[in-house]
């Protein structure tokens, strides 16, 4: 895809968000691996269900040009996906009782796994949908 001119877009790393408090910490944790990233509005005209962390994680991976997404759902989860990952890895869940610091470490590994870093360890904070637990 290119931008109006024929231009090639960016290489970042998109984030789709519903709103919330996490968003900021999210991005905190993208910026401070050096990685760029473009942050855009969920739909809001999509049902409840479709405002879920790992569909919008999954949307954004594909919009990506880095193949990296991060959605935050409108429960307040978190959701890390790359385009070429399938398995246990290809997403990195959080549950909608995510905290500060579980969000700004999610930020971090959506940018490692664009620079080849290895991933920070994640504690999830929800007994429902545990973090797959790296490193």
């Amino acid at each position: 895809m290119g931008r109006d001119g024929g231009q090639p877009e960016p290489p970042v790393i998109v984030v789709l968000s519903a709103g919330g408090p996490l968003e900021r910490e999210v991005v905190a944790g993208i910026e401070e691996e050096g990685v760029p990233y473009a942050v855009h509005a969920a739909s809001t005209g999509d049902t409840e269900s479709a405002l879920c962390a790992t569909d919008l994680a999954i949307e954004a991976a594909q919009r990506s040009t880095l193949q990296v997404g991060v959605g935050l759902g409108v429960s307040g989860d978190v959701c890390v996906h790359h385009a070429r990952l399938t398995g246990p890895l290809a997403d990195l869940t959080s549950g909608s009782a995510t905290g500060g610091e579980t969000a700004r470490a999610l930020g971090h590994n959506a940018a490692r796994i664009v620079v080849g870093l290895p991933l920070k360890r994640v504690e999830s904070r929800s007994p429902r949908t545990p973090i797959p637990r790296l490193g």
